[in-house]
């Protein structure tokens, strides 16, 4: 499985550009095409399409140049054209499942990764008069797509779930034979079939919703966006004011294994592959467009990122993972990285990222130099939101520090007395712990729900004895706590 930050790998080897030269759309174009992995089909195919999609609309805003947006449309319809039809009319990019190949299908994250670049195209063109003239044909085009192919595609096949204020998709659980686009049956059997998706797949498609709200203007599109960051937001830890978040967690009752007390898929911080570093850029396209996150949210990232991970060197810079600090993790994990989205809010990021940009060499990375030098660096580094719409809605959440629990959720949120929830933990070293419920406001505890000397999950069924809104806490042995709030219907 492939994936890769826009710093952490080579750009595509031929045509290299030195820094400070300004190349040619066409030399990148070509680059994109003599890729091999653009040669494939499915999610791997998206992710190689999609390396290179941004810098087309970026070439353009850092040189003003229509030339770049010509080149970008004839590779925007390259990839509108392989486009496959599923069995039940709607499509995709098909091919070999991610994680097994004997079997066929498309993926939330391969359409979300394609329709961000298309519609963030479309969101330029369709805010400017004169470009609107031009293409704005295609813009309307990308956007009809991305309503129909990703929302409502997703939606109608039923990996859509809502939970209280929270929302998340599903993997599908639907495949077919290699090349088969019509007679898919049910594989419950296939790896990761009906999970709950890993946090940077749910916030790539959050920033296509983003993207969309603000052409236009649906709230449904700021609705899901605001689930899928809330969701996430609920499930940061508060560590000495920052955060750290793992990138996968369970969303509810069919993530977990409950016969073999564990979840159905692994939780933590990823050890190898920097996605934190897209997570934190669609939060900030979040914050930007007045969603979930507010200032303290920024600030709380920006110290995760310069006083935890970063070694403090502008000369030899190096990061470590964003869990570096916590107890039981393993400190030579290779994630860490800069994540310049936070260059909008901070000097010493952007101090950073042009060090890193000088010393880079190839096509895209000197389009990335430029759309840097001549946009980034020309606003001020503020925590001005620049694309928000309407008044900001902030979620807020009863967030305290812990250090020893690494995950602490009650799956659902929101239940019926009859059903009850599954208050979920995990600890990353061993120690006594207390589940208790609280009022809402989290000021009187109302009764202790169960106590044990824990490491690894806890999953303890739980009704309350009268309906309610209600906090848990997970209260830890060495200090701290975790709070949930959940709500409970008769």
């Amino acid at each position: 499985m492939l994936r890769r930050s826009f710093l952490a790998l080579p750009a595509v080897a031929s045509a290299l550009a030195a820094t400070g030269e300004r190349p040619e759309p066409d030399a990148l174009y070509r680059n994109i095409m003599n890729d091999g992995g653009i040669q494939k089909k499915g999610e791997d195919f998206c992710w190689h399409a999609a390396y290179n999609l941004r810098h087309f609309l970026h070439g353009y805003r850092a040189w003003q140049d229509t030339a770049w947006l010509d080149t970008g449309v004839r590779y925007y319809e390259f990839l509108v054209n392989h486009l496959e039809t599923g069995p039940d009319g709607y499509q995709g990019w098909i091919g070999p499942y991610e994680y097994d190949h004997s079997v066929w299908c498309d993926v939330h994250v391969g359409d979300a990764v394609l329709f961000n670049g298309l519609v963030e195209f479309a969101e330029a063109v369709l805010a400017d008069a004169k470009l609107r003239a031009k293409y704005g044909v295609y813009a309307n085009k990308y956007v009809d797509l991305a309503r129909k192919h990703l929302f409502e595609k997703w939606d109608v096949r039923g990996t859509w779930h809502e939970d209280g204020p929270y929302g998340a998709y599903r993997s599908w659980n639907r495949y077919g034979n290699p090349s088969d686009f019509k007679n898919w049956t049910v594989r419950n059997d296939i790896t990761e079939s009906g999970l709950a998706l890993p946090f940077n797949k749910q916030d790539d498609i959050a920033a296509v919703a983003l993207k969309l709200y603000r052409i236009t203007g649906e709230e449904r599109f700021r609705d899901r966006a605001t689930r899928i960051f809330a969701y996430q937001k609920s499930r940061l830890e508060l560590l000495d004011d920052y955060y750290c978040w793992n990138y996968w967690e369970p969303y509810g009752q069919a993530d977990l294994d409950l016969p073999a007390h564990k979840c159905r898929h692994w939780v933590g911080v990823h050890p190898e592959r920097p996605y934190q570093e897209g997570e934190v850029a669609n939060m900030v396209e979040a914050y930007h467009t007045g969603v979930v996150f507010d200032a303290t949210d920024i600030r709380r990232i920006l110290k995760t990122n310069l006083k935890v991970m970063w070694n403090g060197s502008f000369d030899e810079p190096a990061f470590h993972n964003s869990n570096f600090q916590l107890p039981g993790t393993n400190k030579t994990q290779t994630a860490g990285v800069l994540w310049p989205a936070l260059a909008d809010f901070d000097d010493i990021v952007r101090k950073l990222y042009a060090g890193q940009l000088a010393k880079a060499k190839g096509i895209d990375r000197a389009i990335e130099k430029a759309y840097f030098e001549n946009c980034t660096s020309k606003r001020p580094a503020t925590l001005a939101r620049q694309k928000l719409r309407g008044r900001p809605a902030v979620f807020e959440f009863p967030f305290s520090s812990c250090p020893g629990i690494m995950l602490a959720a009650a799956l659902p949120a929101s239940f019926s007395i009859k059903d009850g929830t599954i208050l979920t933990s995990e600890t990353l070293i061993k120690g006594a712990i207390e589940i208790a419920q609280y009022s809402s406001d989290g000021k009187q505890k109302l009764a202790v729900i169960h106590e044990a000397n824990q490491q690894w999950y806890t999953f303890q069924h739980w009704t309350p004895s009268a309906p309610g809104n209600y906090r848990i806490r997970w209260s830890f042995e060495g200090g701290g706590y975790r709070e949930a709030p959940v709500s409970c219907k008769a």
